[in-house]
């Protein structure tokens, strides 16, 4: 005689077969996240004026300056990029990555490299508030 119902269901056999889940959809707005190394004082820095100036965002800053030295600026002058215990997220869109990602194919560098490098000569010129070495 066979059981048709099962004193715990647990043990019965799977009648559905195992099917794969569809991939999910990217969204159109997602943000990349690029960290940026940064010195010790610059660090400093960069909290003192995102407290006085966004509301304690360094992000906000951070994206801010990249973004400014991405659209008010065309020359670069090579900076020494080195691993640092400090950093600073800027959150761009994926329009703005792709810049980011044809300078490093031009410089032949990582993106992060090369966001760290735009934006050195962006603070460098925001600081001064003028004309930088590379534009002369």
């Amino acid at each position: 005689m066979k059981k048709s119902n099962h004193l715990n269901p647990s043990l019965s056999p799977c009648k559905k077969p195992f099917t794969e889940s569809p991939k999910r959809k990217i969204r159109s707005d997602k943000l990349h996240d690029i960290k940026i190394p940064i010195s010790e004082p610059l660090d400093a820095l960069l909290r003192r004026e995102s407290r006085r100036y966004w509301d304690g965002s360094k992000t906000s800053l951070g994206t801010e300056i990249l973004v400014f030295g991405l659209e008010q600026m065309f020359v670069y002058p090579d900076v020494t990029y080195q691993d640092e215990p400090f950093t600073v997220h800027c959150k761009v869109n994926h329009e703005i990555f792709q810049k980011i990602g044809n300078h490093a194919s031009t410089w032949k560098c990582s993106v992060r490299q090369a966001a760290h490098r735009i934006f050195m000569e962006a603070l460098k010129k925001k600081q001064m508030g003028g004309i930088t070495d590379g534009e002369i």
